[in-house]
């Protein structure tokens, strides 16, 4: 891989995490309510198509 390839993809894996852990960090109620309402179907559908 070239050092200009890695050193971009480094870059934009520092922005997105960055992003990630401030939308994290300012949720409001509403929003972390529709995360857990998400982490609950994606579960559900999970485990019942495991059958």
């Amino acid at each position: 891989m070239s050092p200009f390839l890695a050193m971009s993809f480094y870059h934009y894996m520092r922005t997105y995490k960055r992003y990630a852990f401030d939308f994290w960090e300012h949720l409001s109620p509403a929003q972390y309510g529709m995360v857990l309402v998400v982490v609950f179907v994606l579960g559900y559908l999970m485990m019942k198509s495991a059958r």
